[in-house]
């Protein structure tokens, strides 16, 4: 269960995207600057897939 939880890690932190145009951006600490795609400067984190519940 190790692998599953360092890949969640991987996969959503520090893992954002930019309003304008939807290009994911990773950065190391904190938001990014601007985006890399269109140099938008309004990001959200990723989410994160909700569970179903059926």
């Amino acid at each position: 269960m190790a692998d599953m939880h360092e890949a969640i890690a991987r996969r959503f932190t520090n893992v954002y995207i930019c309003q304008t145009c939807n290009a994911t951006n990773r950065c190391g600490s904190g938001k990014p600057n601007k985006c890399r795609k269109c140099g938008g400067k309004r990001f959200r984190l990723k989410k994160k897939k909700r569970k179903s519940a059926a």
